[in-house]
Formats: structure tokens, sequence, C-alpha cells
């Protein structure tokens, strides 16, 4: 099939973000995203623009002097909360899971913050970006609505959709209709989110000139003093939080210095890597911390920039499949705005900031006794090392786990720990050192039923 010429991809993309009233600086941008595919880009960068990063890049969280609350209030709290957390089955937003027994994401994010207004004394607020899919989920849950009433701020803002396109004729699928021929277009749309909006300007004009930014499933990631005072005593535009690097970690989005151009500090992720580079983008040697997506943002400068133009960011092609064709979703990445700004730092933090849950194995470990909720209501680690936990399909979606774990194990001593095979924990275990569950039989077995309490460094089968 011959592709359309521009002009025809270009009314099309239009005419159709025009239909959904999708703001004018969204259809600009996605149409110069569009446009670099049009001309060849495939969002891999030229490895040859990779440099090292200089020591003075860099600085470690735990040398950072604490701040007053002074310059705690110059700052907004934002989480990213667009998801729905399909990957572990869920159709509604990933942050109604219960994390705790007793607690959702939602609720140990508003204890954060209630502990941080109770702690300083000031009416820091909490904003989420929400996509049309999280939205009612999120505004109906029990003090969001109203969480910043006494800045007379809402609670959230919304993420934009851009159509998802053809691979091949780069013309938007379907008719538009339908929520399946939209996708968000990643979450480096913040910026556009929070200009379009007016939450950017609502917040400047209330005297919060800088913002604080994670993922709303990172519950490890809170306030931090030192690093507040560090943004603006330093003057910086920008920074990120990075935490070292394990085995584990490979795949993890890692900084820069560009060899061309302004030479600025850079975000790579791994979509943007061409193939005969993966190995040395895994080399933890030479890139020896990932980005954990916790961003502190000078919103003067991002106001200032912004009236530019929208922000150039990497460009990510993610391919999917829809109706078993081949689609395109163009995307960017909030870190890539790194690059956007010259007066910009990397803080090394310690891995207790980072807390993710993308799986239900995730889950298990941050609702078992190898994590608690701290003094300022972070989620992290008490055990000696976080525990590997790996779970078969029969515990990938969320109403299979909890119908498998009405008791969660004690991870607290494990070192790893793998389950195979449908097993029901109705009793309590503990689990020490590595240890595998292997149930071959197609029938489910009880916990119970093999009369114990503990195990150590075995494989079990019934």
């Amino acid at each position: 099939m011959t592709r359309p010429s521009w002009e025809e991809i270009q009314n099309s993309i239009q005419n159709r973000m025009n239909e959904a009233s999708v703001h004018e600086i969204c259809t600009n941008d996605f149409l110069d995203k569009t446009r670099k595919v049009y001309d060849g880009a495939t969002g891999l960068v030229d490895w040859q623009s990779i440099g090292d990063l200089s020591t003075s890049d860099i600085v470690a969280m735990e040398d950072l002097q604490d701040s007053d609350n002074a310059i705690i209030a110059k700052f907004a709290i934002i989480k990213l909360n667009g998801g729905l957390g399909t990957s572990m089955g869920l159709s509604r937003a990933k942050s109604l899971i219960r994390i705790r027994r007793d607690a959702t994401f939602f609720d140990i994010i508003l204890k954060q913050l209630h502990h941080l207004r109770e702690k300083t004394g000031i009416q820091i607020p909490l904003l989420f970006m929400n996509s049309f899919n999280t939205r009612n989920d999120t505004l109906e849950y029990p003090g969001i609505a109203s969480v910043n009433a006494s800045q007379e701020l809402g609670a959230d803002f919304l993420q934009n959709q851009v159509p998802r396109l053809d691979a091949e004729t780069l013309l938007p699928i379907g008719d538009g209709s339908q929520s399946a021929h939209w996708c968000p277009p990643g979450h480096g749309d913040i910026y556009n989110s929070l200009q379009i909006s007016g939450m950017l300007e609502s917040l400047l004009s209330r005297g919060f000139s800088h913002a604080f930014i994670s993922n709303g499933d990172n519950l490890g990631a809170v306030m931090h003093s030192g690093i507040a005072g560090f943004m603006v005593r330093e003057g910086l535009d920008f920074s990120m939080e990075v935490t070292p690097k394990t085995r584990a970690d490979i795949k993890g989005g890692v900084l820069y210095r560009s060899l061309t151009g302004s030479k600025r500090i850079e975000l790579l992720e791994t979509a943007q890597v061409p193939a005969d580079h993966k190995s040395d983008f895994e080399d933890i040697d030479r890139f020896q911390d990932f980005s954990i997506n916790n961003l502190w943002v000078n919103l003067e400068a991002l106001r200032d920039r912004l009236k530019q133009g929208p922000l150039s960011l990497s460009l990510i092609v993610n391919q999917k499949k829809f109706e078993e064709r081949p689609v395109l979703q163009l995307e960017s990445a909030m870190g890539a705005a790194v690059g956007q700004f010259d007066r910009t730092r990397i803080v090394r933090v310690p891995r207790s900031r980072f807390a993710p849950v993308k799986s239900c194995a995730d889950l298990l470990v941050r609702r078992s006794d190898a994590c608690h909720l701290d003094d300022s209501q972070a989620l992290v680690l008490r055990a000696a090392v976080e525990p590997v936990v790996q779970l078969d399909d029969n515990y990938k979606g969320i109403s299979d786990f909890e119908a498998h774990f009405p008791e969660i194990p004690s991870l607290y001593s494990a070192n790893s720990f793998t389950v195979e095979g449908p097993w029901l924990f109705d009793a309590p275990v503990r689990i020490q050192g590595d240890v595998r569950l292997i149930n071959r039989t197609g029938a489910q077995k009880k916990i119970s039923g093999l009369k114990r309490e503990s195990f150590k460094d075995e494989s079990v089968k019934p």
C-alpha cells in the first residue's frame, strides 16, 4: 500500500483531533511527532551522540542539607494517575488497588500528604494527572475532590489523548468513536496538560513556584526537604532522581550528556536504543544509575520555556496491535524534559525512594512484612534485601491474586520466592532464603495442607 501524502495525513489527524476538541497545543505537538515518523524517524537514538555524565552532574541525597518550611511552601506535589492497571487485570484506576491490607494507593498518598501538612503547618497542594479513564474513580474517592479546598484549587488536571495511527499509512485508525482509537501520548504530556488546563498558571499565581512529580504507584516517593532546598538554593530548572542499578534494572532509563547540540543532560529510554547497542545500554559499569521518574521542576522556568512553544521531547514510537493490525502510539517520557533546560542536576537517592507496583508479584512484596510505612508514611523496605518474587499466570490478575492469597506469607527473611501452580495461602507461613513452591498436579493445593509454619532454602511439592 502506498503511504498517503503528508497533506492527507495532516488533514486526517487534524480533523480527528478537532472533532474531539483536542487543544491546538496538543494537536500541533502530535502533528510534529507524526511528521518526524513520516520523514523516517524511528525514535531510536544515534549512539554516537551518547556521552558520559561528569561527576559534577550528580549529587548524593545524603549530602544535601534539610531546608526550612519556607522552601517547602514553594512546592506542589503532582502524582501521575492515568493508568488502569490493565497488566494486573484491572479496568479501573490502578490507585484503587489495596497496596496494604487496609489501604489503597489513594489512602497512602493521602496519608503522606496529611503527615506533611501536619509536620510543616503548610497546606501543600496535591494534584493528580488523570486520564479520561481514571478521572471519575479519582474524584469520587473519599477525601480527594476537596483535598486542595483551602487553596481554592482543584484536585486534578486531565492528560490529553491522541489518535492511534495505522503503522503503514500513518492515518488515524477507526472513526474516533471508540476509546481504542485513542491513546495517551505518554507521561511527557504532563507539561502540555499543565499549560492547557490552566493548572500551571493557577499554581504560580498562588505562590507555588516548584513541583515534585512522581508516579502514583511509587509510594516511596515523598517530599524530601533536602532535595527541595537544593533545587531552590542552586536555582535549578529541573532535577531528576536516580538510584544505583542492579541486574534487575538493566532496562531502566538512564541519563547521559549529549555530545551534540547544546550538550545537555538527556534521558535515554530502552525503547530508544538501537538493537545493536542493547548490551551497551545494559552495561551497569557505564550506566550505574537509572531514573526512577521522580522529578523536581521549576514551574517558572517551565512557563518561560512553554512560551517558546511545546517542549520538543524525544520521540518514542510504541508499536502495538489493534484488531490484528499494526498500529503506532507516538509518545514521550516526562523525564526527557531534562534536555530542555540548562540548569539541571541529578540526585542519587537510596532505593527506598523507588517502590513501584507493576505486577501482582510486586504487590505481594509491598503487602508483606518485608515492607512497612515509615514516619513519613512512605512505603519502604524494612527487610535487609528486597525479595525477588515470581508468580506464574495463576496469579496474574488482581482478582486471582486476592483469591489465592487470603493470608500473606512473611517475606522478611526471604531472598527469593517462586510460586508455580495453584496454591491457596490459607494459613500464615514464613519464607526464608530461597524457596520454590511447585504444584503441577493441576488441582489447587492448600498451604495449610503442608502442615508447616516456615520454609527455608528449599523446593516444595505437595
